[in-house]
């Protein structure tokens, strides 16, 4: 497992927060092998974005209410990324097998985790461009990941409320089965703050749509 490209960019952290030889150089690497496949979602999900944006104002005009267009929006967007994130993990897979690395049979538990972690993050990203932040987007939701999972990997009574520590496989507790964060709690989690911020969308484009008109 140690050897598959796959695990590498999807496991997560592998480091053990509650042992006493934790080798943190490898946990910052390991953390930013993590961070890669995430950013290059995000890249995708933010040209999917531009492009949208590009045809904003007549798109408003076709669906005719805020709510109609942002479920619109959000829907393709979010789409547009998870298509992203699902050709990075068939790539890593086909890559392992080509290179004879062995495929695991815990590499749908780790798909499925990231899988629906990236999800709650693109999700994030999209309220963050509808506000003044658009352009740090990118930036701001890479270090909430990073931050949040590092104070957690510090002090892991903690780790299960910290929002970086959610979709790592190799924190979960599908591999430690005793301190790790628990999967169903992780999952649920990462749902509740995608429909979050769906609401948190509407919210602000609402607002944002009546001090237009005033």
């Amino acid at each position: 497992m140690e050897q598959s490209i796959f695990f590498k960019l999807f496991g997560g952290v592998s480091q053990d927060g509650f042992s006493w030889m934790v080798d943190f150089d490898e946990v910052l690497l390991e953390l930013a092998r993590w961070l890669l496949p995430i950013g290059i979602c995000l890249l995708a999900e933010g040209v999917c974005i531009e492009k949208w944006r590009k045809i904003e104002p007549l798109s408003r005009c076709r669906y005719g209410t805020v709510k109609i267009w942002w479920r619109q929006k959000f829907g393709r967007s979010l789409l547009y990324g998870i298509l992203a994130a699902a050709i990075l993990l068939l790539s890593a897979i086909v890559f392992d097998i080509i290179n004879a690395a062995g495929i695991s049979g815990e590499v749908w538990k780790a798909s499925l985790l990231w899988s629906a972690h990236i999800m709650t993050i693109m999700s994030f990203f999209l309220v963050l461009d509808l506000t003044k932040l658009r352009k740090l987007a990118p930036a701001i939701v890479l270090l909430l990941e990073g931050v949040t999972f590092l104070v957690g990997f510090q002090s892991m009574k903690t780790a299960r409320f910290m929002y970086g520590m959610w979709g790592m496989y190799f924190q979960s507790t599908w591999h430690y089965s005793e301190t790790g964060v628990s999967v169903l709690s992780s999952l649920t989690a990462d749902g509740v703050m995608m429909v979050l911020g769906y609401l948190a969308g509407r919210v602000l484009l609402e607002r944002t749509t009546q001090s237009e008109q005033r």
